[in-house]
């Protein structure tokens, strides 16, 4: 692989967690590495925000644009590397509701539970 995708790749697992890789990768090999090297290479190494800035505009851009599936693997990626709690990302949801509306926030607060569900079952 690349440098770029080197460089990348810490922060891909920082924010999407073991498991968000494994399924970006069996999705698609070629876009994760696209993701990796131009998303988290050069996106995410800038020194304006920490990373705990970035996972919470991520997972609000996520939450708004109704992106579940990667919300799900941001959620995950943000409890299994302590980026957020889960306090945390039930309050960005709700802080969300205004803009996606009801049946969109429910919708995100219903992923939310379901990895914060794997979590419990996982012992974390």
């Amino acid at each position: 692989m690349s440098d770029k995708f080197e460089q990348g790749k810490p922060l891909a697992k920082l924010h999407l967690g073991a498991a968000g890789i494994e399924t970006a990768e069996k999705v698609s090999p070629e876009l994760l590495k696209f993701v990796v090297e131009h998303g988290f290479a050069d996106m995410y190494t800038g020194g304006e925000f920490d990373q705990k800035s970035r996972k919470v505009a991520t997972l609000a851009s996520l939450v708004t644009s109704g992106n579940l599936p990667q919300l799900e693997w941001h959620i995950r990626g943000a409890l299994e590397n302590r980026l957020m709690n889960r306090e945390e990302i039930k309050a960005l949801i709700i802080q969300m509701t205004m803009y996606i509306g009801y049946p969109a926030a429910f919708s995100a607060m219903s992923v939310a539970g379901g990895v914060f569900a794997e979590f419990d079952q996982a012992a974390w």
